[in-house]
């Protein structure tokens, strides 16, 4: 899935997605990685957050569905 793709899939569920880069804590790693996230933008909530969309998606499609 692409980036413009999650979006548009996360604009129907009525939240955001975007993706946050975080570096590797500790060591000599400067290592960097990209998280996908799907929530609240606005708020910097992100309800599932994952290596790849799927992955964002699925997590924060089984919270809201389990709650």
């Amino acid at each position: 899935m692409t980036n413009r793709e999650a979006v548009r899939r996360a604009e129907r569920l009525g939240l955001s997605a975007w993706i946050v880069q975080a570096s590797a804590v500790g060591g000599d790693s400067s290592e960097r990685i990209e998280i996908k996230c799907v929530g609240f933008g606005k708020l910097e909530l992100p309800l599932g957050e994952g290596d790849t969309w799927e992955e964002a998606f699925t997590r924060a499609t089984k919270l809201i569905f389990s709650a």
